[in-house]
């Protein structure tokens, strides 16, 4: 589906998704299939990290107590020594959480990027397009590494501007709430922009992880109004997308007189899941709209060659054309 010149890589984001809707079901199976399994393996943790504390008779007791000051002494009696096994096991599920996103997300862009090039392709004989596993995988372990740090900083920037404040440091607390908070997120928010983005080089241009960046920021370079453009318009239908499900969200609870807590329950969960599905479609559009973009910029549209006007004097004749 070679673009024309009259739409804009805005419009081909959404075409390529109305020409191939199995893009949008490819998208929602890997990334639902790995939200299961993290929501699974979570649960299987917490249930593990809770088996293995032991509660004697004098703490069940006291648990049966209800009383706040009891409860309190409980609760640190039957979770002292239990700090470092937490932090283990928490640290090998973000670990192996870590690894199956990589993958997962791996062999979904790489697939979805194969598709999008072929259909938004202007070569008359385009070349078969490599899948590139290893430079996506990198980075989109990259990707998400940076993601952690990134909120790691904020929390510790949080954490430090509440500690300032409780000491009656003003300054420091308005440095670490408003300048280590904003500026961590910017850096996060860009770099895992540029990483989101890098993997259409790899697959594009078969170049490594290293030169993918490399291309995606000459290419935000020639292309930074278009993709300036693109990002807020996204940015805009993502928003209006939320608030519309934000006050959607609440309206099966007016039915709590007419059904059961659990239905009104499924409903909600189903409104989630279709929120989170055009979260995923409008990702989508966007990234045909890069595809597009990427395309128009390796093969702009040629000016069409000035034609010379003919000049003639005031007495002279027009030219005759030459007998065939």
């Amino acid at each position: 589906m070679p673009q024309t010149p009259a739409h804009s890589p805005f419009q081909d984001g959404f075409a390529a998704l109305w020409h191939d809707p199995l893009l949008l079901a490819g998208e929602l199976a890997w990334r639902w299939c790995f939200g299961l399994a993290a929501w699974g393996l979570s649960v299987i943790s917490a249930a593990w990290f809770l088996g293995s504390l032991k509660i004697s008779p004098r703490d069940d007791f006291l648990l049966s107590a209800l009383d706040v000051p009891l409860l309190q002494g409980v609760v640190q009696h039957i979770f002292r020594g239990s700090l470092n096994r937490f932090v283990w096991e928490q640290a090998v599920l973000i670990t192996g959480l870590v690894l199956l996103w990589s993958f997962a997300a791996t062999a979904g862009r790489a697939a979805t990027l194969r598709r999008l090039l072929g259909m938004f392709s202007s070569d008359e004989e385009p070349q078969t397009v490599r899948w590139e596993f290893k430079p996506i995988f990198v980075l989109n372990l990259l990707r998400v590494m940076w993601t952690l740090i990134a909120l790691a900083a904020v929390t510790i920037s949080l954490v430090a501007g509440v500690l300032m404040a409780g000491q009656h440091r003003a300054l420091r607390a308005a440095f670490f709430l408003a300048f280590g908070i904003g500026l961590a997120w910017v850096f996060g928010v860009v770099l895992n922009w540029f990483f989101g983005l890098a993997p259409l080089f790899c697959v594009r241009n078969t170049v490594g992880a290293a030169e993918a960046m490399a291309q995606s920021a000459d290419f935000c370079s020639r292309q930074a109004g278009r993709l300036f453009g693109l990002g807020l318009g996204f940015l805009m239908l993502r928003l209006v997308w939320a608030v519309t499900m934000f006050f959607t969200l609440p309206a099966p609870l007016r039915l709590v007189h007419h059904l059961a807590p659990g239905w009104i329950a499924l409903i909600m969960a189903a409104l989630i899941l279709v929120y989170f599905a055009g979260a995923d479609l409008l990702y989508l559009a966007r990234l045909g709209a890069y595809v597009a973009l990427a395309e128009d910029d390796s093969h702009p549209a040629e000016p069409e060659p000035a034609v010379a006007p003919v000049l003639l004097l005031p007495n002279e004749p027009p030219p005759l054309s030459e007998p065939a």
